[in-house]
C-alpha cells in the first residue's frame, strides 16, 4: 500500500485503502474508479498526487486499481448529454 508524505489523512493513503477494498469485490477483474471533480477538488488532487501540468484529467495506479481524475466540466459538457 502506498503512503503519503502528509500522513494518515493524505489523499494517496486514503486511495490506497479504497484500492484494497475494491480489489476484494472483484479480485479477478480489472477495476477502474473515476472521479468527476469540481475545480477546487481537482486542483487539490492534482497537487497531492503529483504536480501535473495544466491538464483536465490524469490517472494513477494504486495496487493495480486505476484511479481517473476528471474535471467536472468534462462530464457536464452539453455535447455529452443524451
Amino acid at each position: 500500500m502506498a503512503t503519503d508524505k502528509k500522513g494518515v489523512n493524505g489523499l494517496i493513503e486514503k486511495l490506497a485503502y479504497v484500492s484494497d477494498e475494491v480489489s476484494k469485490v472483484f479480485p479477478d477483474s480489472r477495476s477502474v474508479v473515476v472521479f468527476s471533480l469540481n475545480e477546487n477538488d481537482f486542483n487539490y488532487s492534482k497537487t497531492q498526487v503529483e504536480n501535473f501540468s495544466d491538464t483536465n484529467q490524469f490517472k494513477i495506479d494504486i495496487s493495480g486499481i486505476e484511479f481517473i481524475f476528471l474535471r467536472d466540466e468534462l462530464l457536464n459538457n452539453a455535447e455529452d448529454k443524451i
